[in-house]
């Protein structure tokens, strides 16, 4: 009798043993497994937008000075490159040329834009995810666009001792109407800004026509 409750015993020791050992590995497989589903799940940050981009701007209404695609087409746009950091687009060497045509008239804006430099143009934003998380809207919060150039006097009249050059500066008010996208898909970055109203010293320009610059960049 002893030893068959020995036996039942030991049978039931076994018994135990086995099942931690058979819950041992069903919680390694779980983990293992856990592991592997959150390693596929893609992390997402609102510092993807981040990086340097090229690709084309387009100028409305005025677009003369812009490439044509072909006889009857859209035109194809300025080159255009930024760099996106620090919640801001960063606009190295912006195409004002028809911007200026804009304001003074093709016959006149020869002289300024041949006096002009570099013009670039910092954009700040709030960013956000969209409800599918697929995109990153950008909030634009567009500052006024400050263009200097120097009214040179005709050499006429600078040979009579007239006063030195001036320097004369275009104040354009930029505003967003919609928030500007990221795409995951493709890297592309997509906005638009307008240029609605435009100082010319401390002179308000009121026949100035609403311009609009639309930007589609890739990140390289």
């Amino acid at each position: 009798m002893k030893t068959l409750t020995k036996m039942k015993k030991v049978c039931c020791f076994n018994r135990f043993v086995l099942f931690a050992m058979a819950l041992s590995l069903v919680t390694t497989f779980t983990a293992c497994s856990s592991d592997d589903d959150d390693s596929n799940i893609p992390v997402y940050s609102l510092k993807d937008v981040d990086g340097n981009y090229s690709g084309k701007m387009l100028t409305e209404p005025f677009v003369s000075t812009l490439e044509s695609k072909g006889e009857g087409e859209e035109p194809a746009g300025a080159d255009i490159t930024a760099e996106v950091k620090d919640n801001q687009i960063m606009i190295k060497k912006l195409p004002v040329d028809d911007l200026i045509k804009s304001i003074v008239g093709e016959e006149n804006a020869g002289a300024i834009i041949e006096n002009l430099g570099d013009i670039n143009y910092n954009i700040p934003y709030t960013p956000a995810f969209d409800e599918s998380k697929s995109n990153i809207l950008l909030q634009l919060k567009p500052e006024p666009l400050e263009i200097k150039f120097v009214n040179e006097p005709a050499p006429t009249q600078a040979e009579e001792g007239e006063e030195p050059s001036d320097e004369i500066i275009i104040k354009v008010t930029i505003e967003a109407e919609k928030n500007g996208t990221y795409t995951y898909d493709g890297k592309k970055l997509a906005f638009i800004i307008k240029a609605t109203e435009v100082k010319v010293g401390e002179a308000d320009f009121t026949d100035f026509p609403a311009t609009t610059f639309t930007f589609n960049i890739v990140k390289e």
